[in-house]
């Protein structure tokens, strides 16, 4: 293995990890909200690094309040997907550094090897990115209904 092919698991290895942790372990996603439940009491944190929490009683907003845990939750699921698609798509993007590595060389000019894998990439960023802004507009709004 030559240097390339190791700086090539390293960045993938740095990047997925990285990820990982903060998605898994540290419960992280991009809308930058999360709530926890006790009892009647709905506490919703807000911020990405920096956790701002206002409790709200929700026995008079239980639809408000399962409007919000179902968009959180879809924004989690979308970025569990997105997680999955680099971690699949990645590689890819990272083995166009290397011409002798690529795969499908046999088959595929290394000009069309990079226009593809950039455009699926590119279309998934355009997918994922609305899906986010959406859900995270979805968010707002009903933390701005469960704080009134």
């Amino acid at each position: 293995m030559d240097k390339k092919v190791i700086g090539i698991i390293v960045a993938y290895t740095l990047i997925m990890t990285s990820l990982l942790v903060a998605t898994f372990g540290a419960d992280w996603n991009p809308s930058g909200y999360d709530y926890s439940i006790d009892g009647q009491s709905l506490t919703i944190e807000e911020g990405l690094f920096s956790k701002e929490t206002e409790t709200v009683d929700v026995s008079d907003k239980q639809m408000e309040a399962v409007l919000f845990y179902l968009e959180v939750s879809k924004e989690r699921s979308l970025w569990y997907t997105d997680v999955t698609v680099i971690g699949l798509v990645l590689p890819f993007l990272l083995l166009g550094f290397i011409p002798e590595r690529r795969p499908f060389q046999k088959f595929i000019p290394k000009q069309w090897y990079i226009i593809m894998v950039a455009a699926i990439t590119l279309l998934y960023a355009a997918y994922s990115v609305t899906g986010h802004l959406e859900h995270l507009g979805q968010i707002e709004e009903y933390v701005s209904q469960l704080l009134e």
